[in-house]
């Protein structure tokens, strides 16, 4: 678990904008509401842009989606108009989706198992793979979100968070390069 760890710390150094503190990382929203004060996903999925509409027919769970580097753009759509937020978070509470180094998408059985003592749904019915990763993560190792290349480009990342984070709005343009 040690080794997994540290692999995991250097991979995110690599990847994410690290904060001074060491654990700690920044990562940026940008949203067409001035005023927030916590990025919940419960509210995201009830206001859902057309460009996150895709996301959402993946994998239905409620998430706020993060750029994890400053002026990042969507690889898809661009430049995200709106106002710039960020949010601290652990990295440890990020988790590789893609490279799965816990091998939870391996454990249908076992997330059937919770899905159905926790909702009544039978087994038979099929999984999705992320939400078999997510509960797992999350009741296992505390994960609050996925970690992922987007667009399968190892210099854009993408951070999905299905928990509400405190955001702190900032006055600048996140376009505008920083100096």
């Amino acid at each position: 678990m040690k080794h997994l760890i540290e692999n995991w710390r250097q991979y995110v150094k690599e990847e994410i904008e690290i904060d001074m503190g060491g654990d700690e990382v920044v990562l940026y929203h940008v949203s067409s509401t001035p005023d927030i004060e916590i990025l919940d996903p419960a509210i995201a999925a009830a206001n859902i842009k057309n460009y996150t509409k895709q996301e959402y027919r993946t994998w239905d769970r409620p998430r706020v989606f993060y750029f994890t580097k400053w002026a990042q753009e969507d690889t898809g759509i661009g430049k995200i108009q709106g106002h710039p937020y960020e949010v601290r978070i652990h990295q440890s509470d990020l988790y590789p989706v893609l490279e799965d180094p816990l091998k939870l998408s391996h454990r249908v059985n076992d997330y059937k198992k919770i899905r159905e003592e926790e909702t009544g749904m039978p087994s038979y019915y099929p999984a999705n793979a992320y939400e078999v990763v997510a509960t797992l993560g999350e009741k296992e190792h505390g994960f609050k979100g996925f970690i992922y290349p987007q667009a399968k480009d190892p210099d854009n990342n993408i951070v999905a968070l299905w928990t509400p984070l405190p955001a702190k709005r900032l006055s600048k343009d996140f376009y505008k390069k920083e100096d």
